[in-house]
């Protein structure tokens, strides 16, 4: 029983854990790098607003 233990004990912290600290490290890069991709993708297809010019014309009461 006790070399069971010894042994994951020594697997969470060997090798075995540093593989799975680099998994999810790269992992998280990948999925950083794609969302940078697709905000990134999102910005190119935004147009700018079209907005409404009014003039205002002086009348006898301007400025006040």
């Amino acid at each position: 029983m006790a070399r069971g233990r010894q042994r994951f004990r020594d697997d969470s912290y060997g090798r075995g854990g540093l593989v799975q600290i680099a998994r999810l490290f790269i992992g998280a890069v990948v999925l950083l790098a794609l969302g940078c991709g697709a905000l990134a993708y999102y910005a190119t297809t935004l147009k700018p607003e079209r907005h409404k010019v009014e003039k205002v014309l002086p009348d006898d009461r301007f400025p006040h």
